[in-house]
């Protein structure tokens, strides 16, 4: 299934059973939700999806409480989707390959989606702005799903999927994720060092 930036998306049961996190917001009994915004992370081509939530009024308020004492609120956005206010989670997105994501959401034969252009651009900004932070160690809630762990197993699946032409030109003494982790982090370390300090002069104000 094609990914369309600006869409949600629902996942498969089976992803969190083979994720096992505690802290993922799994699947509810009756429904297909939560839904999710995916983003691609071009570092390794991983999917990340972030939850959304309904939960407007309490996030607002959230976000009222860290302006007033001017801290970042890049972890939560408030977007508008079909005319309605959606809560985006960035403090609780994970990686995912594409085999877990079901389907795309459809309501009223409509699908949710974000269809400004501009909107989608800030969005996935947050989005890679926030998982650098997150390969830096920041953790934005006690609750927060371990996504460097989730990330390990949805490239050693990509790994195992691989043809074996492929898998022999792959160090077998380093896991999948170490070598993309290793090139990625020498060509943008000094940029993390950055974001990462502007976080925390955030925090401490």
């Amino acid at each position: 299934m094609k990914i369309i930036a600006g869409n949600t998306y629902f996942i498969s049961d089976d992803f969190f059973q083979t994720v096992k996190d505690p802290y993922l917001k799994t699947n509810y009994e009756s429904t297909k939700r939560p839904h999710y915004f995916a983003f691609q992370d071009i570092q390794t081509m991983l999917y990340w999806l972030v939850p959304c939530s309904t939960k407007v009024d309490k996030f607002e308020d959230i976000i009222r409480k860290k302006q007033e004492r001017h801290k970042s609120t890049d972890s939560i956005k408030i977007v508008v989707i079909q005319d309605k206010k959606t809560v985006l989670l960035f403090q609780d997105m994970f990686p995912i390959i594409d085999r877990y994501i079901l389907e795309q959401y459809i309501r009223g034969g409509q699908p949710v989606c974000i269809t400004d252009p501009k909107t989608i651009y800030d969005l996935e900004k947050t989005a890679k702005k926030i998982i650098r932070l997150l390969h830096h160690g920041i953790k934005f809630t006690p609750t927060q799903p371990d996504v460097m762990q989730i990330e390990k197993l949805m490239l050693e699946e990509i790994l195992e999927a691989m043809p074996e032409e492929k898998k022999q030109e792959i160090d077998k003494r380093k896991p999948l994720n170490e070598q993309l982790s290793e090139a990625k982090e020498a060509k943008i370390e000094k940029e993390h060092i950055k974001e990462k300090q502007k976080w925390q002069e955030g925090r401490d104000l």
